[in-house]
């Protein structure tokens, strides 16, 4: 689980000046003002719940209750020009994305915006809006942000690189993983069978025993190919990125870095993450 608090006090590079109060870092329409936002990864690698959470936004919280306003985010990725935008009337949201549309982690922008326009005279007392702000009236316009959060990138891990197909070409129970650049992704090409059972059989005993092995074939690749800088396109910045990434995720683990031939062991760091599971019995669980 991730929490990022937006505060009003916050240091921020730039403010846009705004016609209306904005809890935003940097801006102090509301003083007191917190955005709490929890990013909660669900089963699976493109699925997140994203809980919402209003201090001091009297204003705001009031304009969601009035239903003319409404949770947000925006989930995006540069390098392929992904973006959508997914709204909630709660406060608990749900958002999923393809990673297949992106090749690397996406973006995050949680928000509040209005969601019809309407007219509000302010009063900091009532509204936790700056005393400024008491007895303007401003008028509200449907899409105008009220709360924004800053944009996020969740920490990748292997399986937020990785790209499956389906190879008809290949034996039942086979498959085969090769590297693709620009961005930098695994793909894995996998028989019929096998690629319809990881379809619809996720979480399955026998589905976690072939992902490990999936991800033992990845770093055995990474270390056969990519051990050294050498053959590495120094314009490609989103292979240098992805593979930094995945280096850093394995050091918060505790692994060593497949560019160290002499403690890098593909199949004990896929076994470290993604280890076989049993039961006191001997079966798998």
């Amino acid at each position: 689980m991730t929490q990022i608090v937006t505060v009003a006090d916050s240091e921020a590079n730039a403010t846009r000046s705004q016609r209306h109060p904005v809890l935003e870092a940097g801006n102090v329409s509301f003083p007191k003002g917190r955005y709490v936002v929890e990013f909660i990864p669900q089963k699976g690698r493109a699925c997140c719940l994203l809980k919402h959470d209003l201090e001091h936004a009297a204003l705001i919280s009031r304009l969601l209750d009035e239903q003319v306003a409404r949770y947000c985010c925006t989930v995006s990725s540069p390098v392929s020009s992904y973006r959508r935008i997914h709204f909630s009337d709660d406060s608990s949201q749900e958002i999923s994305w393809d990673p297949d549309e992106m090749g690397e982690p996406p973006l995050f922008t949680p928000m509040v915006i209005a969601s019809a326009s309407c007219s509000v005279r302010l009063c900091s007392k009532q509204d936790d809006v700056h005393r400024l702000w008491t007895g303007q009236t401003v008028e509200i316009q449907n899409g105008y942000r009220l709360a924004v959060g800053p944009v996020v990138r969740l920490k990748p891990t292997l399986l937020h690189l990785l790209r499956f197909n389906q190879g008809p070409e290949l034996e039942e129970g086979r498959f085969r993983v090769d590297a693709e650049s620009q961005p930098f992704q695994f793909v894995v090409t996998l028989s019929t069978d096998l690629h319809r059972f990881l379809q619809y059989e996720k979480g399955d005993v026998a589905w976690r025993h072939i992902m490990t092995h999936v991800v033992t074939a990845c770093f055995a690749l990474l270390q056969r190919d990519f051990s050294t800088t050498e053959g590495l396109d120094a314009n490609e910045g989103q292979v240098d990125r992805n593979l930094e990434a995945l280096g850093d995720f394995l050091e918060e683990k505790g692994l060593p870095h497949w560019r160290d031939p002499e403690s890098f062991r593909p199949e004990v760091a896929a076994t470290t993450l993604y280890p076989h599971l049993f039961d006191n019995h001997g079966k798998g669980r």
